[in-house]
């Protein structure tokens, strides 16, 4: 049961989102979308309890503050963990491309990629996102954070091979390189048009960090870790895995362009990423404070929730430490670059095996060719620890967290 509180606490927060969507069909930009959203909450703390009130549209925090005391009224459990005064903030103001530009910007980059990339035709989304966040609570703590990115994520179709798209190019970033994204995409394209093949076997495999560990969220979440349901259960605070691995939820704007700093608790978390793992040794899980105070764990600062609900678990990004500054330094010999994999999973036992739609021979850091559709697979334990290779951050795009792990990969 959670300790009374005698004076009754609050937090408010703000939050205003706006985004500017291109739509791309056959390299040319066909509509756009431009959304704006701003929506208001406060949650109030007493007795144990906890109500909230929110709204869309600029909010009236006095109103909003009537209707989360009348919600007290519900009963809903929830301990009063308020942060104390601290005032911090960070404002990325920087104008990526200005909206009125961004149409005849993204159509010239469209058309000169069209040209380097002439056996390619391109679809799907190009977005440009601004968002700020504001949060204050009745024990000083003010907290505001804005920041904007540039997302392009482009499907490639081979012209003639009847499938919906053969390949994908994607970048997310608070600046806008043109020169340099067209360099990237061109050598993927020259790739794929050179026919590459591997015998059977165990190879340094590299891939996004997200694909690499979006099957295990589930394991770091912290009540699926007390239940004993976890792959990770019993082991907080133990060295478990490799040396070389120390993994992160990224909030830190520097390396995730547009991300709110502070979770919607009003947690800050030491470099802005709250670790959940350091070099081997499991020190965190996916808490709020009400799941880190009912089930005794240390409160790692992860937590959402919806504008006029409870707070609830939340997580942006998967950040691992560098280990290296380039793929070159990675994995200097032969690899496998993975582009597309989708239809993974992970055993309850621990065993991890996906197909992998898309990939690339890479030797030394360069691609080399384009592989066969593959299986890949291998132990959680075993990828985490003895064969986990390491990371690296920023190449071949300046956006790119790549991890390298020796696994097991077939042909399909």
């Amino acid at each position: 049961m959670y300790s009374e509180v005698r004076i009754m606490e609050k937090e408010f927060l703000t939050e205003a989102h706006r985004s500017v969507t291109l739509n791309v069909t056959g390299g040319k930009i066909d509509s756009f979308r431009e959304k704006e959203e701003t929506t208001g909450t406060v949650r109030v703390y007493e007795n144990g309890c906890i109500g909230v009130a929110g709204c869309l549209g600029i909010p009236d925090e006095n109103a909003l503050t009537d209707k989360a005391r009348e919600a007290l009224a519900l009963g809903i459990p929830y301990p009063c963990k308020l942060g104390g005064a601290l005032e911090q903030e960070d404002l990325n103001e920087k104008e990526i491309i200005p909206v009125s530009e961004l149409i005849p910007t993204m159509q010239s980059f469209l058309d000169r990629l069209g040209d380097a990339c002439p056996r390619f035709a391109f679809s799907n989304k190009i977005s440009l996102n601004y968002r700020k966040t504001e949060y204050r609570n009745s024990l000083g703590r003010h907290l505001t954070s804005s920041g904007s990115n540039l997302s392009i994520g482009l499907l490639a179709q081979n012209r003639g091979s009847g499938n919906l798209f053969d390949t994908s190019f994607g970048y997310k970033g608070a600046d806008f390189d043109p020169d340099a994204l067209l360099s990237q995409f061109k050598k993927e394209y020259n790739a794929f048009y050179t026919s590459a093949d591997i015998a059977p076997g165990r190879y340094p495999v590299v891939m996004d960090i997200s694909d690499l560990f979006g099957g295990t969220l589930q394991h770091f979440i912290a009540e699926m870790y007390a239940s004993g349901a976890s792959l990770l259960s019993g082991k907080l605070g133990k060295k478990v895995f490799s040396d070389r691995l120390s993994l992160k939820n990224d909030m830190n704007p520097a390396t995730n362009p547009g991300v709110c700093f502070f979770d919607t608790e009003g947690c800050v978390a030491p470099d802005l990423r709250p670790a959940l793992i350091d070099r081997g040794t499991l020190v965190g899980l996916l808490t709020t404070k009400k799941s880190a105070e009912k089930l005794n764990l240390p409160n790692t600062g992860t937590a959402a929730a919806p504008y006029d609900g409870v707070p609830t678990l939340g997580f942006n990004r998967f950040y691992a430490e560098p280990t290296a500054p380039a793929l070159s330094a990675l994995v200097p010999d032969k690899a496998i670059y993975i582009v597309m994999t989708s239809g993974g999973d992970i055993t309850p036992g621990g065993h991890f095996a996906a197909p992998v739609q898309m990939s690339y021979l890479m030797e030394n850091g360069r691609l080399v060719g384009r592989l066969p559709e593959l299986n890949i697979g291998g132990d959680f334990s075993n990828f985490l620890g003895n064969d986990y290779i390491g990371a690296v951050r920023g190449d071949p795009s300046p956006d790119s967290m790549l991890c390298a792990v020796v696994m097991d990969v077939k042909k399909s």
